[in-house]
C-alpha cells in the first residue's frame, strides 16, 4: 500500500461490545510488537519545539512534545473491570463498550510548558500550538501506520479518560493532556459487536471548497 493509498482508505471505524461479554483478549507478542511499530512511525512527525526539560519524566525523557501511554488487551479489560465498579471515576457505556472490544488503547499526551504551577492548564501561545500540532500529526502518522496493516482504528477524544482521576489510575503525569484515545479493533469483528464510522464521513465536501491559491 501507497503512502497515497493509505490516506485514501483510512477511516474511522468504532467497535462496541457488551461490556459483560468482552471480546478474547490478545495474547500475541507479534501484536504488541505491531503496536510498537506503529508508535514507532508515529515518532516520525515533525515538531518544531523540544518538550520542557521540566515536564518530562524519568522514565520517558524524549525531546519530542507528545508520549505515547499503551494498553494491550488484557490491561483493556482490566481497566473495563475497574471502571465497572466506578474506580477510578464513573465511565459511559461508550468507553465501557469500546475497551471489551479493543485488542489495544494507545494514550496520546502532550507536554505543554511550565506553568508557575504545574497542573493541566496552558497558555495558548505559540510553542503549547506547536506541542498540539505536532502530536495531531504524530497520531496521523499512527493512523496511517495502522490502515497500512489494515487494523481498524479509531481516535476518541477520550471523554472519561481525560479526567485527572484516570490519569492518575494509568500512572500518567497529570500535567500531560490527553490529545487522543486510540482505540484498536480486531480485523475480525463478530455480527454481534456494534460498528460505528466516523459521523463526518459523508460532509467532506470538494477541494475547492477549503482551498484557494493565491497570487501575490
Amino acid at each position: 500500500m501507497t503512502t497515497k493509498d493509505a490516506i485514501q482508505t483510512r477511516k474511522t471505524l468504532k467497535v462496541r461490545v457488551d461490556p459483560e461479554n468482552p471480546l478474547p483478549i490478545t495474547k500475541s507478542e507479534q501484536f504488541r510488537a505491531e503496536i510498537e511499530e506503529l508508535i514507532s512511525l508515529a515518532g516520525k512527525a515533525p515538531f518544531h519545539y523540544e518538550s520542557p526539560e521540566k515536564q518530562r519524566s524519568e522514565k520517558l525523557i524524549g525531546a519530542e512534545p507528545w508520549r505515547f501511554h499503551t494498553l494491550d488487551s488484557k490491561s483493556c479489560r482490566n481497566l473495563l473491570q475497574s471502571l465497572k465498579s466506578e474506580k477510578p471515576v464513573k465511565a459511559s457505556d461508550g468507553i465501557k463498550q469500546m475497551l471489551a472490544a479493543a485488542d489495544g488503547l494507545i494514550m496520546a499526551t502532550w507536554l505543554p510548558e511550565r506553568t508557575r504551577k504545574l497542573s493541566r492548564k496552558f497558555h495558548p501561545n505559540l510553542k503549547n500550538m506547536e506541542h498540539i500540532a505536532a502530536t495531531g500529526a504524530a497520531i496521523q502518522n499512527l493512523l496511517l501506520a495502522a490502515t497500512e496493516k489494515g487494523i481498524n482504528a479509531y481516535w476518541s477524544s477520550g471523554g472519561i479518560l481525560r479526567k485527572p482521576k484516570m490519569l492518575e489510575f494509568l500512572s500518567i503525569p497529570d500535567h500531560e493532556i490527553l490529545l487522543g484515545a486510540i482505540f484498536l479493533f480486531p480485523d475480525e469483528i463478530p455480527a454481534y459487536a456494534e460498528t460505528k464510522h466516523g459521523k463526518n464521513i459523508d460532509k467532506r465536501g470538494k477541494m475547492s471548497d477549503y482551498m484557494e491559491w493565491v497570487e501575490v
